[in-house]
């Protein structure tokens, strides 16, 4: 069985949990186009929503894989709610919530869950409950490998971008490149997606695995949507590189594990994809993004 099935159980409580943070990052965060604004930063230990003010209030919430906790932090003060087996959704929103307000912080949020199967708002999910640290940690090193290779293909890439992050709607890690053209999403009631959807873009990102897709995969994304068409795949990509066109993206599936050299596949999988997704999206004068950085080569 792959990861994503021996785990489906964990890594959904997990998201949940992200959810709950995630909304509050939502709602407290300044706003950015793509919601680039809500995505959790991935760190040493877990996810952060890294700096948020609440009038005048400055806080912070991470999630902690390597020692089960959440972790709530004011400049003066702060909270700690253990991740654990057993411990239901419903738990983790009560405590955390209850937690802000013993630090003075007048949070709220919309609880119901987004871009998710279930949709029992947060405080009265008594059904997901699952926890195991080792099946979280090897979640975070997954999260990690994935923003470090998506990282190194579009960090020195000269385009407007969003950098990896874990979009906790549908979590991913994924970051974005941006071309200066609007284009609006067709149906303006989808709420979610008139904004993540409004500029030519091309996603890069990462998910875990899902039902179809068993296992940890990549993806490439070009906005406008392809449409009845097929994207090339040529010698440029690595061997196994396929583009789906049910999901109108390129993948890459990660079905030896996770091995460090594996990122020089992954970038080369990045970069033909963004060279044929640009293409196809009728960008002017990219080759500018891959012109040298003027700087002496760091220690990375």
């Amino acid at each position: 069985m792959s990861f994503y099935q021996e785990n489906v159980n964990e890594m959904t409580t997990l998201q949940l949990v992200s959810q709950i943070i995630g909304k509050i990052k939502l709602e407290y965060a300044h706003q950015q186009p793509q919601w680039a604004h809500v995505v959790l930063d991935i760190t040493p230990r877990g996810f952060t929503t890294g700096l948020l003010k609440q009038d005048e209030e400055i806080f912070g919430i991470e999630a902690d894989l390597v020692h089960n906790r959440i972790i709530i932090e004011t400049v003066t003060d702060d909270r700690t709610i253990d991740l654990a087996d057993g411990k239901t959704i419903s738990s983790y929103y009560e405590d955390i919530m209850t937690a802000t307000r013993e630090l003075g912080l007048d949070i709220s949020i919309y609880s119901t869950p987004q871009e998710m199967k279930t949709t029992t708002p947060f405080e009265n999910d008594e059904t997901h409950h699952h926890y195991n640290p080792e099946v979280s940690r090897e979640i975070l090193k997954w999260f990690q490998y994935a923003s470090d290779a998506e990282s190194m293909f579009l960090a020195p890439l000269r385009i407007r971008k969003a950098m990896p992050g874990l979009f906790w709607g549908t979590f991913d890690v994924s970051c974005i490149a941006i071309y200066d053209q609007f284009e609006p999403f067709a149906d303006d009631s989808k709420i979610i997606e008139r904004a993540a959807f409004d500029e030519h873009m091309i996603e890069f990102g990462f998910w875990l695995g899902d039902d179809k897709y068993k296992h940890p995969t990549f993806f490439v994304l070009p906005y406008p949507f392809v449409s009845d068409t097929v994207l090339e795949v040529d010698d440029s990509f690595p061997e196994d590189s396929y583009f789906e066109a049910d999901m109108a993206e390129y993948l890459y599936e990660m079905k030896n594990g996770r091995h460090e050299e594996e990122k020089e596949k992954i970038v080369q999988f990045f970069k033909a994809s963004f060279i044929k997704s640009r293409q196809y999206l009728d960008w002017d004068n990219q080759q500018h993004c891959f012109n040298s950085l003027k700087m002496n080569r760091n220690k990375r």
